[in-house]
């Protein structure tokens, strides 16, 4: 009754509680309050309500003694409502910060896509780290990582007897959408399914509207719970801390702004853990947030976010495109055939070599971002050609939206928003992994182009502050730090201010010149030379090759042509035409600009090689007469896709090795004579730009496990991370085939008999081999990582990388040794085909006696690692019959 009068509960409420008790109906009940006629007496006292006297019958009715199940009973319909409120705030997401006509509903549970994270076991080791990748790297360098799919995170924890989890993740990776899909499943779907005891109740607490943390997590909760949405009675969330059995998902711990109130908030995050043993805990935070001080107990299970996989990218682009049709359409039939073909449409454009090869790719693996696309995709009708031109509609979409989606006029254009945040971001980027600052820091630099932009709503700090809250381009790391949401958008825009001011400071070129093959200023680098009006590759070329640089790092030079909108040979005839000299360094730079010039204009190569017959450096010579040798090559092109093939004869040859060679395995022998017909093979591994030509002709193809990977995924490496199955069917589509073992060995050795086609010592300058975390043979000589095919010199017979950089699938089985082997060339294949499978040619991270030329190796088909490629074969005609035994 007292709860009642103090309305924390309805009158009908009551009368069924009472009515309950009693053995009655609530209509029985009659007078003011629910109070029973009668001679009955109501009264409270310190250990609860007794209702006593004689009323229907005389039965007297103490509850004392049940306290806690009417308690129960009087937050049930409260409980009740609440869980219904709480699943119709959180089961959408919102398009805020997105300019686009959809007024579609996105249902959490229609577009949710499950994600993978690594979890962290090291025992010991730092907490902080600045992205995905530093966490991955160092989760692998210690062998302390283990991936599982996020939903299974609480069904891990009660394995390993630990009570919370800690998702963290890069901005826009789907750390918030996760907590509430826990939140749905527990109101929904039942806790079971992700691992939680039954009949948990979850609390959704975002740590951005965190005011006082001196007052502890309980104030907090009812604090949220007081949301004027959830309509909650006062003191319900004392009641749900009191019952117990929740899920606490506290989102955005990165969000607490001071460093000190962050430490707080983790310590009283660890004591609920001991206050409340029958709770659960979720907490999330970015990567840049979670410092050592910050860091949780060891009851809390860490885990780091990875990108989407192409599968997972793909799921979540027809989930997007499924839920958007069919609550455009009446017809849902139709709706889903259009959400089928335009998934189908962007996936394609988004297996294109420049979404897949720069840093623009990590756009089609952040939900966030991928949403940008789909939206940007879906307005257009398709994305632009150009990535700059990308970065360019997707700033526009996010800064655009905000206030014209909710019916306001937007206090910033996507314009003089660029123009005011590209000052910003070249000033950040300009110190090596900033990606943030104060407001104190940013307003000097800011300020300038405000007033040129002539924006009048107020003083920097406003303007951060209102693109912070209203757009999706600029972060609030803290309630004082700001970042952009994506490194790529504080790249291309430092790109456009860069440009901006070339024309009346030309030395910024040379600023950035003085950086090239810095990782850092890469894909600014890229971007800039991708933008035009005006094109800047012809001055910025003429700074770079003045850089020992230009000479060192052959693969970002060729990142510059394939990505520049205009490309011009005069800065390397430039520099050909230069006296040679003395000058190793120069001479280097000479023979850099050489191999550029043959890719870019044939027809004033002729000139340059006239000039270059003298020239003292033994590399160019050598290039000279590798040029004049493949000159009179028989050379072949698959169609389709271009692979290149150099016509091998046939010969007899020692296959295997003595056993007097170092380093020498039981699997290379007995040494054998074999003789193998006339073929073509490929001249370089396949790489991933002829991979990446197959995969938009075949939509069925799964990506290579690492096509992500920005170590492994440049348009001249070779291909890596695909199985011996996925390397068969890029043979049969070009029309070719994987090599024999014995073919391969032939071609290697090109009528040599050494450990290597070029002598019998290791040489770091003639293969990629040794440069991994174990094995450190051309440690600092050799990159760490795949080449760009032909980095290194051919054998005799023209053929690139046959030593070292990647192991090449074979076709043969693997067989212990050559006991019973074919001596006519052909394939070793047994009957079943349950076997490993062949590998040959060592690998970037192997040792030097892996890349020799008798060496062999066995892997499972179905193996997929960052150190295996493949390169293709053709017999001439007549021959493919022969070919299989």
């Amino acid at each position: 009754q007292a709860a009642c009068e103090k309305g924390l509960i309805s009158e009908s409420t009551y009368k069924a509680m009472v009515a309950a008790y009693r053995g009655t109906s609530s209509a029985d009940l009659n007078g003011s309050g629910g109070v029973a006629q009668g001679n009955g007496s109501v009264a409270s006292g310190e250990k609860g309500v007794s209702v006593g006297g004689d009323v229907h019958g005389g039965i007297s009715i103490v509850i004392n003694e049940r306290a806690a199940s009417v308690d129960k009973f009087v937050y049930a319909e409260e409980i009740r409502s609440y869980c219904e409120k709480a699943v119709s705030l959180h089961e959408t997401l919102p398009l805020m910060g997105f300019k686009t006509r959809l007024r579609v509903p996105l249902r959490i549970e229609d577009i949710y896509v499950p994600l993978r994270a690594m979890m962290d076991l090291r025992p010991t080791g730092k907490a902080w780290f600045s992205d995905s990748e530093d966490a991955d790297q160092c989760l692998r360098e210690h062998d302390a990582g283990r991936e599982i799919s996020i939903p299974q995170a609480f069904h891990e924890t009660e394995r390993i007897g630990r009570r919370g989890i800690v998702i963290l993740g890069d901005p826009g990776s789907g750390k918030t959408t996760h907590l509430k899909r826990l939140l749905l499943w527990c109101l929904r779907g039942g806790p079971r399914e992700a691992g939680l005891p039954a009949g948990m109740i979850p609390v959704f607490l975002p740590l951005r509207d965190l005011r006082d943390v001196s007052r502890g997590l309980s104030a907090f909760i009812q604090e949220q719970l007081d949301n004027p949405h959830l309509d909650t009675p006062q003191g319900f969330g004392k009641h749900l801390l009191k019952q117990g059995n929740l899920l606490f998902l506290l989102d955005g711990l990165d969000e607490v702004a001071d460093p000190g109130h962050r430490k707080q908030v983790s310590r009283w995050i660890d004591d609920a853990v001991k206050l409340y043993p029958d709770c659960r805990f979720a907490v999330t935070c970015r990567f840049a947030g979670y410092t050592d001080d910050a860091r949780l107990s060891e009851q809390f299970l860490e885990m780091h976010i990875r990108p989407m996989s192409g599968k997972e990218a793909g799921r979540f682009i027809y989930n997007w495109y499924k839920i958007v049709e069919t609550g455009l359409s009446g017809d849902v039939k139709r709706a889903l055939s259009i959400a089928k073909e335009r998934t189908r449409k962007l996936i394609e454009r988004l297996k294109r070599p420049d979404f897949r090869s720069r840093s623009v790719f990590w756009m089609t693996r952040n939900p966030l971002l991928l949403t940008n696309l789909c939206l940007v995709h879906r307005d257009r009708g398709r994305l632009p050609d150009k990535r700059a031109r990308l970065y360019e509609e997707c700033t526009e979409v996010l800064l655009e939206l905000w206030r014209e989606a909710a019916g306001f006029k937007s206090r910033v254009t996507a314009d003089v928003g660029r123009r005011i945040l590209q000052p910003a971001a070249l000033w950040m980027h300009q110190e090596e992994e900033r990606t943030r600052a104060s407001a104190d820091e940013l307003a000097p630099v800011i300020e300038p182009a405000i007033k040129a932009a002539g924006w009048e709503h107020g003083s920097a700090r406003k303007f951060l502050n209102i693109v912070r809250d209203e757009s999706g381009i600029l972060t609030g790391w803290s309630q004082d730090y700001f970042g952009f949401m994506h490194l790529g958008f504080q790249e291309y825009l430092a790109a456009r201010e860069i440009q901006n001011q070339a024309l009346k400071k030309p030395e910024i070129l040379m600023e950035l010149a003085e950086q090239f093959g810095k990782s850092w200023w890469r894909e600014a680098t890229l971007l800039l030379l991708a933008l035009e009006n005006p094109a800047l590759f012809e001055p910025f070329m003429r700074q770079v090759v003045k850089q020992p640089a230009f000479a060192q790092h052959p693969d970002l030079v060729d990142m510059c042509l394939e990505d520049s909108v205009e490309v011009s040979a005069a800065p390397f005839i430039e520099l050909l035409e230069k006296d040679p000299g003395k000058n190793r360094e120069l001479w280097e730079r000479q023979f850099a600009a050489l191999r550029i010039l043959e890719r870019i204009d044939e027809s004033v190569m002729e000139k340059a090689v006239d000039g270059l017959k003298h020239h003292p450096f033994e590399k160019i010579q050598q290039w000279l007469r590798d040029r004049s040798a493949e000159a009179g090559q028989k050379v072949i092109y698959a169609d389709p896709g271009g692979y290149e093939l150099v016509f091998i004869k046939g010969g007899t040859f020692m296959m295997g090795s003595p056993e007097s060679e170092k380093e020498r395995t039981k699997a290379e022998g007995p040494q054998h004579q074999v003789s193998v017909p006339d073929f073509y093979m490929g001249r370089y591994p396949v790489t991933n730009e002829e991979y990446a030509r197959f995969m938009e002709t075949n939509s069925g193809i799964p990506e290579p496990k690492f096509w992500a990977d920005r170590q492994f995924n440049q348009p001249r490496q070779p291909v890596v991370g695909v199985n011996w199955d996925g390397a068969r069917k890029y043979a049969a589509w070009a029309g070719l085939r994987l090599p024999s073992e014995a073919e391969w060995e032939y071609a290697c050795r090109s009528g040599t008999t050494t450990r290597f086609s070029w002598g019998d010592e290791a040489d770091c300058s003639r293969a990629n081999y040794g440069a991994g975390s174990v094995f450190t043979e051309c440690k600092g000589k050799n990159p760490g990582r795949t080449t760009p095919v032909g980095d290194y010199p051919p054998n005799d017979w023209g053929l690139y990388d046959m030593h070292g950089n990647v192991w090449e699938w074979m076709e043969d089985d693997w067989h212990g040794d050559y006991s019973g082997a074919p001596t006519d060339g052909r394939a070793w294949l047994e009957a079943s085909r349950g076997a490993a499978r062949v590998i040959r040619g060592g690998a970037w991270n192997r040792p030097a006696g892996s890349c020799r030329a008798a060496y062999r190796n066995g892997f499972d088909p179905e193996d997929r690692y960052d150190l295996l490629g493949f390169r293709c074969v053709l017999a001439p005609p007549g021959q493919e019959s022969s070919f299989f035994t």
